[in-house]
């Protein structure tokens, strides 16, 4: 099926974008990569008359160390996450889960301000980068403003974005020294589909205690969530069955999947406890 006919519109400056995307409104949509808003305009699910190409505005591409963390561009690819040797440097974990987007090609094309934008509740970013304290970077009609990304998911294909404004940057602090972050995740379906559940946790340790503990799970509820409430591990070892019991009870309040070809309601919720046990066994290990 062909794309019905459109205009790309190619500004040279984030100010003169979001000025196209006020003029036009709803008739417009910011595309980076493209990998996701191609394919469902070529189903004909969604059209717009405008495409607004951001890959004509300089610096909005590449990874760089800050002062204090690690700053993503938006339209760096997933490739480039993937094979960065800073980004597997300092927050291993991350590499880990961009490595299983798609496929090659995709992850190529794809951009890491696309796949947050999009919103879909079972990417395999997010979790990782919401134990990892991330933030987004925006930029609208009122200027630039940082999000956390929290705070940035709102619901199924919905963020905290208001209407002309563009992400422009990932921005994740420094780890502390003695600190560890893992992903997990599980496919029902085939290695390059979306992930029935996947898993993020990230610990900081002294003495086998666990000072500072974070979990994050995507597929299980309508967005991708950080789970509240676990201040009670501090000062405990995650090896102790009794703390791991109310981190799993944590998790199964505060998740609520759907039942859909990659698993049922019950089954997600046996498998987001299995991989959330087997995150905390590698944080302590």
């Amino acid at each position: 099926m062909t794309i019905r006919s459109f205009d790309l519109l190619q500004p040279r400056s984030l100010p003169e974008a979001v000025e196209l995307l006020r003029k036009h409104g709803d008739d417009a949509r910011a595309i980076g990569g493209g990998t996701t808003l191609v394919i469902l305009m070529k189903q004909r699910a969604l059209h717009y008359p405008y495409l607004i190409d951001l890959q004509t505005i300089p610096g909005l591409s590449g990874i760089a160390q800050e002062n204090d963390g690690v700053r993503i561009g938006a339209l760096t690819s997933h490739r480039m996450v993937e094979l960065s040797p800073l980004i597997r440097q300092s927050f291993p974990a991350l590499a880990e889960a961009f490595s299983h987007i798609g496929n090659v090609r995709v992850r190529q094309t794809a951009s890491i301000g696309g796949n947050l934008a999009h919103a879909d509740y079972r990417l395999d970013p997010p979790p990782p980068l919401l134990v990892l304290g991330a933030e987004v970077t925006a930029f609208g009609a009122k200027g630039e403003r940082n999000i956390a990304l929290k705070d940035f998911f709102r619901g199924i294909y919905e963020t905290a974005l208001v209407p002309g404004e563009i992400l422009t940057a990932v921005k994740i602090p420094q780890m502390a020294a003695n600190a560890k972050a893992v992903y997990l995740r599980y496919s029902t379906m085939s290695a390059n589909d979306w992930p029935c559940v996947n898993v993020a946790a990230y610990g900081r340790m002294e003495n086998r205690r666990c000072q500072e503990l974070r979990v994050a799970l995507g597929g299980v509820a309508p967005t991708p969530l950080l789970i509240a409430g676990l201040e009670f591990a501090k000062d405990q070892e995650l090896a102790d069955t009794a703390v791991i019991e109310k981190i799993l009870a944590a998790v199964d309040e505060q998740i609520a999947p759907s039942s859909d070809l990659r698993g049922s309601d019950w089954y997600k919720r046996k498998m987001a406890r299995l991989f959330t046990q087997k995150a905390l066994a590698q944080l302590n290990g």
